[in-house]
C-alpha cells in the first residue's frame, strides 16, 4: 500500500446527512401526554399557582414527549436512547425526589428539572436538528433549557438539584 493510500485510511469518515424522519408519537404516550397535560393545567386552576412557577410545570408533557420520540427515533445512539429513557422513567415513576402524590403539580418541577439536564447531555451527541424536530413546545427548546438550567436552584434549591444530577450522571 502507498504512502498516499495509507493516509487516506487514516482521515476521518464524514458521515452523509440522512434525511429527516418524522417520529410519531405511539397512542400510550400520546394519551400520557394528554393525561399529564390536563392534570397539570386543572391543578394551576384549582391552586392558583403563580405564571412563573406555572410555566415550569407546563414545560412537562412538552419534555416528555420530547425524550420518548428520541428514544424511538432510530437516529439516536443507545447512550442517547438509555439517557432519555431513565428521564422518562422519572416522568413515570411515583417515587422521586419532590413526589407528585405528595405536592401535586408542584412534584413535576424536579422532573423537568432532570429531564433538561438530560437533554443537555443527549444535545452533546445529538444533532441539535433531531432533537428540535421531536420537539412541541412552544418556546425555542435552547432557551427552555437555559431557563429552566438558570432557575433550578431556586425552584427546588441546591441540594436536589445535585441529586438530581447524580441520579443522571451518577456522580458519587
Amino acid at each position: 500500500m502507498s504512502e498516499e493510500n495509507r493516509n487516506e485510511n487514516l482521515l476521518p469518515v464524514v458521515q452523509k446527512p440522512t434525511e429527516l424522519v418524522p417520529v410519531v408519537l405511539p397512542e400510550k404516550h400520546q394519551r400520557f401526554y394528554d393525561k399529564l397535560r390536563e392534570k397539570i393545567e386543572a391543578f394551576i386552576r384549582d391552586k392558583g399557582v403563580n405564571d412563573s412557577v406555572a410555566n415550569f410545570i407546563l414545560l412537562a408533557p412538552d419534555l416528555f414527549v420530547l425524550l420518548a420520540r428520541l428514544m424511538l427515533d432510530k437516529r439516536v445512539g443507545v447512550q442517547s436512547k438509555a439517557i432519555a429513557g431513565v428521564a422518562v422513567a422519572y416522568f413515570i415513576t411515583p417515587v422521586d425526589f419532590i413526589p407528585e402524590v405528595l405536592v401535586g403539580g408542584f412534584g413535576l418541577v424536579d422532573d423537568v428539572i432532570l429531564a433538561v439536564y438530560a437533554l443537555r447531555k443527549i444535545l452533546v451527541d445529538i444533532d441539535e436538528s433531531i432533537v428540535r424536530e421531536h420537539w412541541n413546545g412552544e418556546e425555542d427548546l435552547l432557551a427552555v433549557i437555559t431557563k429552566v438550567v438558570r432557575s433550578a436552584d431556586d425552584l427546588v434549591g441546591k441540594k436536589i438539584v445535585k441529586k438530581l444530577e447524580e441520579t443522571l450522571f451518577r456522580k458519587k
